[in-house]
């Protein structure tokens, strides 16, 4: 497995989020989700599905303020589910959304992990990976001081 590839491409995939985030809010499925996401320095409008109003609600706030959204909840079967409720519940209120860094995520992570709760420990084990990774190699001096064959 190549573990800085992987890395890269879910740095670039949260940095795209992080400027996508700028003008339209990301939706998540809860608490956790939000608090995951500042910790990985997504600072912009993060809204939270399970806060007791209805998912059509969430929507029609959205349309009144006339913003796009990013969905971006779990890629498990249920936040498959909300996911689809929320494309359905958007475009019924003529709101624009974007699914596709969940895809990029998804499709990144699914094997190790399955909700946007655990990215950020799942970064920090990567980053862990390839810290040890550059220490186990002999550094460039050891090359040099070697005496020729």
């Amino acid at each position: 497995m190549d573990y800085e590839a992987r890395y890269e491409d879910l740095s670039r995939a949260l940095e795209d989020l992080s400027e996508r985030n700028r003008t339209a809010p990301v939706i998540v499925e809860g608490e956790r989700d939000r608090k995951a996401l500042e910790a990985l320095g997504i600072r912009g409008d993060i809204r939270v599905v399970n806060r007791g109003t209805s998912l059509f609600r969430l929507c029609e706030d959205l349309a009144r303020e006339d913003r796009g959204a990013i969905i971006l909840t779990d890629w498990d079967e249920r936040g498959g589910r909300l996911a689809r409720q929320l494309r359905d519940g958007l475009a019924a209120n003529g709101v624009r959304y974007d699914d596709e860094i969940r895809a990029r995520l998804a499709r990144l992570c699914r094997k190790e992990i399955a909700a946007v709760e655990e990215l950020r420990a799942y970064v920090e084990r990567l980053e862990d990976i390839l810290r040890e990774r550059d220490r186990s190699k002999p550094s460039k001096r050891w090359y040099s001081r070697r005496p020729p064959p």
